[in-house]
């Protein structure tokens, strides 16, 4: 059994080793300290140092942990954007679930006459594009309903149509006719003038009409 002494200060009782770590410890600034420490040495009594802490050892599936959580963290850093619906569905994604469907309409007037817009533009074995189209242009009134759909909820232009179509347009040219100085490319949405051409976003219900031909 480990022998014990008693403080001399407050009377708790210690192991006869420690008891002068207890008094430096618990009573460093006790007036009758100085009197007690010449004692203990004149006793033959030394505090027994404490034991240092075992160093750390790292093996090495510790490092390849930390290393392997360090970089899967980084990589979802890197990969974040994406995952992102909004960023990785694009005018070139096949469509495969939707939260969206638009129907804007589309006439192209060449002339003066009505241009035939085909059937299944952006539709191809195994792969719908989110701008395309199902039915070519009503041979009365010209018009072509185009499809915008997809899985989130995202602006297209006239432009991404156009893109998927394969065709050329812009302020000075639809599809082989360009401007000529005295044929001019012209476009109007909903019956107004419009300017936008490519950048115009489509929406719901839209009548768009691109013209080519004078001006007056």
């Amino acid at each position: 059994m480990a022998k014990t002494d008693r403080c001399p200060i407050c009377g708790v009782a210690v192991k006869a080793e420690n008891l002068i770590r207890h008094l430096n410890d618990t009573h460093p600034r006790h007036p009758d300290m100085p009197a007690i420490r010449e004692r203990l040495k004149e006793d033959g009594r030394v505090e027994v140092p404490r034991q240092a802490a075992p160093p750390l050892r790292l093996r090495r599936w510790h490092v390849a942990v930390v290393a392997g959580i360090l970089v899967v963290g980084a990589g979802a850093v890197w990969a974040a954007p994406y995952f992102d619906p909004a960023r990785t569905f694009t005018r070139d994604s096949c469509i495969t679930s939707e939260v969206f469907h638009l129907h804007p309409f589309l006439r192209i007037d060449i002339l003066g006459s009505s241009y035939p817009i085909p059937a299944n533009i952006g539709i191809s074995p195994g792969c719908v594009k989110p701008l395309h189209t199902h039915t070519a242009s009503d041979p009365t009134t010209g018009f072509v309903q185009l499809h915008l759909e997809g899985p989130v909820a995202k602006d297209f232009t006239l432009g991404d149509f156009f893109y998927v179509w394969e065709q050329p347009f812009s302020s000075t040219q639809i599809l082989t006719h360009a401007d000529d100085g005295t044929n001019h490319v012209r476009m109007r949405v909903d019956g107004s003038p419009d300017s936008t051409y490519g950048a115009l976003v489509l929406r719901d219900g839209q009548q768009i009409e691109i013209l080519y031909g004078p001006s007056s």
